[in-house]
């Protein structure tokens, strides 16, 4: 049996999966209910109307995505934690970093999912709200491709925290004190902030243009190689005696 469909057995019973999606749901309702209630004082804003759409729906989406990450990179290991099972792991011919690897693509699929769903959203209300000739398809599929690079540092950064330590709140910690000090941190124009992954995943929303800063791709692109890489090699290393 391949480590992946170890991890999807596995993952039945500790909820990840319905956290991934309910962001995907959440964030999905959000922008549905804000562009409701907002949508008129949003379209008079003096940007183009598909600036409008993306980056002024998707500050709360945004939220709710990273704690989704900080939750479901906190669980997959817990499990693991509890009871010693992941000692009695060493015992089943799988390596250790096959098992990383499989909890890292289960919550990476899941983001993917939650991203196309909040995002699938944000292009029905551009389709049937936006003024006739400003919905840009092309944009709204861009924007998804960025929004979901840049959460890529957050979600490897906390997989590698959430696997080397075993309380399973103080990587919690970790990720709310992470988001706090984006928060303080993301309106400050250096591109010395960009080495923060929070502050990273937070920009596709604090900008007032949804094209891809493409400085910010670069950055997330190596943070995200170089979590994965070390989380990889660490629970390689580790023996869990």
């Amino acid at each position: 049996m391949s480590a992946l469909s170890i991890e999807l057995r596995k993952e039945r019973r500790t909820g990840i999966v319905f956290v991934l999606l309910a962001i995907g749901v959440l964030g999905a309702l959000y922008a549905c209910a804000n562009f409701l209630v907002r949508g008129e004082t949003l379209l008079g804003m003096p940007l183009d109307p598909m600036d409008i759409l993306l980056t002024q729906l998707y500050g709360m989406i945004v939220v709710i995505n990273m704690f989704g990450i900080i939750v479901a990179a906190c669980m997959i290991y817990g499990m693991e934690f509890r009871g010693d099972a992941i000692k009695k792991m060493l015992v089943m011919p799988m390596k250790m970093p096959s098992m990383y690897g499989s909890k890292f693509l289960v919550i990476t699929v899941g983001l993917l999912i939650a991203v196309a769903m909040q995002n699938g959203v944000l292009a029905l209300i551009g389709a049937s709200s936006l003024p006739e000739g400003a919905y840009d398809p092309g944009a709204v599929i861009a924007f998804a491709g960025y929004s979901l690079i840049t959460s890529m540092p957050v979600l490897t950064l906390m997989l590698l925290v959430s696997s080397r330590i075993e309380n399973m709140w103080i990587p919690l910690g970790i990720g709310v004190a992470g988001f706090l000090s984006a928060m303080a941190l993301a309106s400050v124009d250096s591109p010395l902030v960009l080495a923060h992954p929070f502050v990273l995943m937070l920009k596709p929303a604090i900008a007032m243009s949804a094209q891809p800063d493409f400085l910010a791709i670069a950055v997330s692109a190596a943070q995200t190689v170089i979590f994965l890489a070390a989380g990889l090699w660490l629970s390689g290393r580790e023996r869990y005696e």
